[in-house]
Parts: structure tokens; sequence; C-alpha cells
């Protein structure tokens, strides 16, 4: 094997040996197992071959905890995030019919089903298609779901509407076989919402809101973010672009990855390795030769400070009269027909012909484009269906990843332990009103954000009177945009029934100790991590203390 990367033309040409994970793409493209899905459906689990369990995540399709269960866990492509009130009703019944109730809402705004058999996955495709909805993108070695503001076009505070330029992007990575084979996974994010709530900096190419010296509004340019066990910030490019150079320039840095990206081993396939040995201005020298000109240079650069921790409650939209409401699903579960709820409260109370969901990074959801005279009676039933529109910021601020139930890459539950944590903060924590962002991965894989959450829990095993039970590495301070940080381990093996009481008790110290404005992950960093010890539970603090 050699320990260079491979180039992509190279390895096409059968000129490079390269691992199993390569030669498994050449030997058959992702896109082309559809066919082999639709003959696996009637053969039954057993004969689906390896590599094709790995390809058939190329249409989000991928094996559930355990993997020989039989059971399948299924991912959408919902670019930005956007849904009609007849496509959140028709998602909600895939979910009854063939997954047990859940329709789960992921950091990447789309819908994941769990409990699927592989019979079922054709005729959950002709549902889809029939409501103009598809899955290709969804996983695999491909550009992920283009992700977006969830406000874009009636937030009166951003900077541009970037709905079109995103659709666009979307639309020229899906399905073509041009960008079917990338060295891994490929996430963009492009918004002009003004606390960059799309998360530029932790994207493989982010495009933000940005006005130039002549008042023009357009993007800014961020390449090669990421998390997982090796996180990386991504690097800023000295440009500014037009939203027309939007899709050409994001052309041009797909290829980059794709042809000079690494493929020799799996663990160093990300963009953000290639962007991070190359440096910014190798990078953007080999974007301006594939687009055969220069972008316009860019140097005054402002970024959020306090990223809100979602677009929640109800606000008044850049179109007067009109509001957008958003609604709270912990953890993004959502089940039994709850989102065929939300479908029908859009139809219902929203412009016809406008009205809209938008499903959030942080695993809510937004209903668009409704008048403010409905307000009061989608109030009342919103309060009847249980659907919660006014909710706390321990509910607004939480991230869950799929967790042990489901994955098999999970060490711990996530998802039920944060719909847990948020009632059992609710009740404890009440007295604190600021803004919190709490987030919980169930492996060092960070599906879950927990390394840019101001408290971030990873998921692990500890022993406790000779039994090995389910604990969470505590890591605080994480944001982004300006000041940006990853944030650091204060203390491991914290047990799941203490995980309120370590919140309770930090937030405690930041009511008592915090200076002006301060936000909390500013109080966490500035404050000695032998200081934040010391204000845990007993059990959890150093024996000087």
């Amino acid at each position: 094997m050699i320990d260079i990367h491979p180039n992509f033309r190279a390895i096409k040409d059968g000129l490079i040996k390269v691992p199993d994970s390569e030669q498994m793409k050449l030997d058959k493209d992702g896109l082309d197992v559809i066919h082999d899905i639709y003959r696996y459906a009637k053969l039954g689990f057993s004969a689906i071959s390896e590599d094709d369990f790995d390809r058939m995540k190329w249409y989000g399709v991928y094996r559930q905890k355990p993997k020989d269960s039989g059971y399948f866990m299924m991912r959408t492509k919902i670019p930005g995030g956007q849904l009609t009130g007849d496509q959140a009703i028709a998602l909600s019944a895939i979910g009854d019919e063939y997954g047990h109730g859940f329709s789960d809402i992921t950091t990447r705004q789309t819908i994941q089903y769990h409990w699927l058999r592989i019979s079922d996955v054709p005729p959950i495709f002709d549902a889809l298609e029939k409501v103009g909805l598809i899955t290709s993108g969804a996983c695999g070695d491909i550009t992920r779901n283009v992700a977006c503001c969830p406000t874009s076009g009636i937030n009166p505070r951003e900077v541009l509407d970037a709905t079109a330029e995103m659709q666009e992007i979307s639309r020229n990575l899906t399905d073509t076989k041009d960008f079917s084979n990338l060295p891994r996974k490929y996430k963009i994010g492009i918004s002009g919402c003004d606390i960059h709530c799309h998360q530029p900096d932790i994207n493989c190419l982010g495009m933000f809101g940005l006005v130039n010296a002549r008042g023009e509004a357009g993007y800014g340019v961020k390449v090669g973010g990421g998390l997982s066990s090796a996180p990386h910030m991504a690097q800023l490019l000295p440009v500014w672009i037009s939203p027309q150079q939007a899709w050409p320039v994001s052309k041009a840095i797909t290829e980059v990855f794709r042809d000079e990206g690494y493929r020799a081993k799996r663990n160093r396939a990300r963009f953000k390795f290639l962007v991070a040995d190359w440096g910014v201005e190798k990078i953007l020298a080999e974007i301006e030769a594939r687009l055969g000109y220069e972008l316009e240079r860019h140097t005054d650069f402002q970024f959020p400070r306090d990223q809100e921790s979602d677009h929640m409650g109800i606000h008044a939209q850049s179109q007067p009269g009109l509001f957008w409401v958003g609604i709270n699903f912990t953890g993004g579960r959502v089940r039994d027909g709850a989102l065929a709820s939300v479908g029908r409260l859009v139809n219902k109370y929203s412009v016809p012909g406008q009205g809209s969901i938008r499903l959030t990074n942080k695993q809510n959801l937004i209903i668009t484009h409704v008048p403010e005279a409905n307000l009061p009676a989608m109030k009342l039933e919103m309060d009847a269906l249980g659907l919660t529109y006014e909710s706390s910021n321990f509910r607004n601020g939480c991230v869950s990843c799929t967790g042990i139930e489901f994955c098999n890459l999970a060490v711990a539950e996530t998802k039920n332990r944060m719909i847990e944590l948020v009632s059992q903060l609710e009740a404890t924590s009440g007295w604190y009103k600021g803004k919190i962002r709490v987030h919980f991965s169930g492996c060092p894989s960070s599906c879950g954000q927990h390394q840019i959450a101001d408290i971030g829990f990873r998921g692990g095993k500890t022993k406790v009177d000779g039994v090995m039970v389910e604990a969470y590495d505590l890591f605080v301070g994480g944001r982004l945009g300006v000041n940006r940080r990853f944030n650091t381990l204060l203390k491991g093996k914290i047990l799941a029934s203490d995980v309120h009481h370590v919140i309770d008790a930090l937030l405690k110290a930041y009511e008592a100790d915090k200076q002006g404005d301060e936000i909390f992950s500013e109080f966490l960093e500035r404050t000695p991590k032998a200081d934040l010890l010391a204000v845990l539970p007993e059990r959890y603090r150093p024996q000087s203390v």
C-alpha cells in the first residue's frame, strides 16, 4: 500500500494500488447500486454483499444496530431543509407505515427513519418521488445535504437570501457521476444568515453573507472545516464572490477535493486534511486555475460573537404582516404523526402557496408565512397537539446524535438521554434564563457536534461497584464565529445520573462570576480548569480541592 495520497486520475487509470474502500467505488459507482437495491428487495437481506451495503449509503440507506439485525436507517435529501406541508405529511406517513413512527430531524436538516426492511426501500422511494423528494447523496462518499439558514428569504436581518444559490449547488452536485466518487463525505453550507447559523466554520465548504466595499451583497468563503476525532476549523479565503459565482466556485472547490483529496488512508480522506496541508494560498490558486479567472480580493471580515441556539420563537418576517413560528423537537426526535400535524398546520394557517416548513440544523423546525391574524388560532391548535413553540433555552440549545439505540458506532445513549436531560434542567435549573448549548455525541465521530457546544458530552463507559455503566466525557467552552474554538476536556466519566447536576453547577458558577456581557462560553474559556473542577459535584472534584 502506498503512503502518499493517490491522484484521482491515476486511480481511475489503474496506475496506483488503492485501499479496498477506493477499489469498491471503482468496481461499481455508488450511484449504480440503485438497481441492486430493487433486486435485494426481492431477494432479502442475506443476499446483500458487503460492498453493496456500503454503496447503499449513496442512497441514504445503511445498517441499523446490530448490523445483522436485518433493519436499516435511512436519511432523505432535503436541500436547505425546505419542505411544503404536503411533503411533510408524506414524510410522516412513511415513518408511520415503515419506521415504527420515527421521522427524526438531523443536524443536516433532513429526516431520518429507523426500523426499515430492505423490502420497504422501493415503496419508500416511490412515495418520496411522488412528492418531489429523494435520498440520493444523503450518505456515502458524495456531497451530503446542502445546509442553509432556515429563515432564508424571510429574515429581516439577513445579508441576502441564499435559497437560489443553495438549490443550484445541490441540484448540480446530485445524481451526477462527475461527483459521485469523492474521497469521503463532503459537506456544504451556504447562507446569508447574520448569525451564521449554517456553521460555515465546520463545513468542508461554507459560504456566508458578505457585503463588499461597493455595498454589493455576496458571499465570503471558508474551506476545510469538519469535526470527528480530528476537528478542524475552516480556513477563510480572502475573497468576495457574487451570487452568480456561488456555483462555479463550489464546482471548482469540489473538483479540487475530488482530484487531489487524500484516498490512501480512510482516516485522512476528508477535505480538511488537504486544506490544512496545502494552505489557503495554494487552495485559492487551484480554485482560480479551474475557474480561469481571479476572484475579487476582500480582507474586511466581521463574524458573529454569540450564535443563537436556533431561530426559535415567533418572529416577524421581512414580509409585512407575516411571521415564522419555531417548533421544538428535543434532540430531533419526531414520533407518531407529529410531522404530519405540522404539515397540516402549514396548509391551514400559512399563506397558500407561500408557507413552508424549514428543518433546522439544531434538529427543530420552523413554519413560515403565517399571517398575524392566524397566530392565536394556530397557537391554540399547537397547544392541543402538544407541540412546543414557547420553549426554554435548554430545549432550544440541545443537539443529539442517534446514539447507541440505533447506531453501530455509538457506545452510549444520547437521544433519549437528551430528552430526559432537558426535562431535568427545566426542573432543577429553571432559574437560568440565558442561552446555553448542550450537545451529546455517542462516540468520537461527533455527529452530535459536541466539540462546538458550550457544554459537550461524548459517550463512554465506566465501572461503578464493579458494574459497567454509561458515562460521558465533559467538554466545555466551544463556539463558532469570532474567537471560535473547540471546547476542551474538563472531566471524564460523568455518570448519566449526574449530568444535570454538573450543568447546574457550571451555570451557577457563571452567574456568580460573569463579567459584564460575557457569554457562557467566554466564561468557560476564561476560568482556570481547576476553578471549574472545584464547583462540580464532590465526586468529580480533584482530591486536593
